[in-house]
């Protein structure tokens, strides 16, 4: 016969004592602030790894692959050129060509875009040599043919084109020098004549106005989040590997340095890398002789 059960007593599950009943309640009590936990925790390894998704697109260079080593050279193009190695002030080795017309003082350094090796506006030297310029065409720092070192969107790559200035002056006699870039290398022309009053004028294909500002456009249309948390701390990745600020790559801050020397901006309407209002912005803040020509229809660097 079974024991009665004592009046008054609450119906128990058999073979569960009353300290499990209690830890299995406090376990249900604690479940929304573990499902919080899940989701902050969550929410911040998307932050931290689409942040460094950010950098490492960025600002680490992409690594050497062995077709680095078959590509076209001044060369093929029957021209007169040496290959130089240079220096920058803070040490790095880096490749040049120097493409030689004896007798001219007329010199064009040309600088190239993001990630990109000199091979990339070989044929836009090649085209300048042929109208009678000294061209200089360099690799950035990190790029095949220069030392391993990473990208700095132009706060460091000014002293590769710095190194490539003071060749000119010293191979060219009476060298009168003006600059021409692409994309980032736009940016470094403007950052770097900023501090050459040598530099005579300069062509800009495709420049940003803020580097900041731009990172934060291209992570918004990437990813259709906000972009200002994401880079700020892809600047912070930034300073910890170089020690440089995004906020040291601003030329609109330059511009006044610049002056009274001629700009002529270039852009594509259709850029879906860097907005045409960069150039815009330049344009319009600028107070010496310039110029802007926008392509409609051309995408990023695609007006030539």
């Amino acid at each position: 016969m079974r024991k009665a059960r004592r009046a008054g007593a609450p119906n128990q599950p058999r073979g569960r004592s009353p300290g499990v009943l209690v830890k299995l309640r406090l376990r249900t009590r604690m479940d929304p602030l573990a499902a919080v936990g899940i989701v902050l925790s969550a929410l911040l390894v998307l932050f931290l790894a689409l942040s460094y998704q950010v950098y490492r697109r960025a600002f680490v260079p992409a690594r050497p692959m062995w077709l680095d080593d078959f590509s076209f050279t001044p060369f093929e193009f029957q021209a007169d050129y040496e290959e130089v190695e240079l220096v920058t002030a803070d040490g790095i080795n880096f490749g040049a060509w120097h493409f030689r017309q004896p007798g001219s003082p007329q010199t064009v350094i040309v600088s190239g875009g993001h990630k990109g090796q000199r091979q990339g506006a070989l044929g836009i030297a090649v085209a300048l040599w042929r109208k009678g310029f000294n061209v200089i065409l360099y690799s950035y720092r990190g790029m095949p043919g220069s030392d391993r070192a990473p990208i700095t969107f132009g706060i460091k790559e000014v002293l590769e084109l710095q190194a490539a200035i003071a060749f000119a002056r010293k191979r060219i006699p009476n060298a009168r020098i003006g600059l021409l870039g692409y994309s980032m290398g736009a940016v470094v022309s403007l950052l770097g004549a900023a501090g050459e009053p040598g530099v005579q004028a300069l062509v800009l294909d495709s420049p940003f106005s803020d580097l900041r500002k731009l990172l934060i456009e291209n992570v918004r249309s990437a990813s259709k989040l906000p972009g200002t948390p994401f880079v700020w701390l892809t600047g912070l990745m930034l300073w910890l590997r170089t020690r440089c600020w995004l906020s040291a790559c601003s030329p609109i801050e330059v511009l006044s340095s610049l002056e009274p020397r001629p700009l002529f901006f270039i852009h594509g309407g259709a850029d879906a890398i860097t907005n045409v209002n960069h150039s815009r912005r330049l344009y319009d803040a600028y107070r010496g002789p310039r110029e802007i020509w926008i392509v409609q229809g051309a995408p990023h660097t695609g007006a030539y």
